[in-house]
């Protein structure tokens, strides 16, 4: 005599995603990416750059276990310690001082 039983709804919970872009120590903006080398097995090697200021370095022998996140912790730890070799690209010198010309605030300070 009973209606028909209704079926209840699955609660799904959306899985946290590890970032695929991180905050550059030197210029502070989020522009950081990191690339491993999958070449060859054992200890992995990343390399990592920076789209706005250039800063760019590699990082060898990381454990197979690593991914984007733990390499970033990694950088981080080696360059504020100064102890990372970084290869300089001035690629993108002309975008360090967006929005600061000169010319542009003198006009409209007027």
């Amino acid at each position: 005599m009973g209606g028909k039983r209704k079926k209840r709804t699955k609660i799904v919970k959306v899985k946290p995603k590890l970032p695929k872009t991180f905050e550059c120590p030197r210029c502070g903006k989020i522009a950081v990416t990191i690339k491993f080398d999958k070449n060859h097995e054992g200890p992995k090697s990343a390399h990592i750059k920076c789209g706005s200021c250039g800063l760019e370095t590699e990082i060898h022998d990381l454990p197979p276990i690593y991914d984007e996140a733990n390499a970033y912790g990694r950088f981080l730890d080696l360059y504020l310690e100064g102890t990372l070799e970084i290869k300089d690209n001035k690629r993108n010198k002309d975008h360090e001082n967006e929005g600061e010309d000169e010319s542009l605030s003198s006009e409209t300070n007027q």
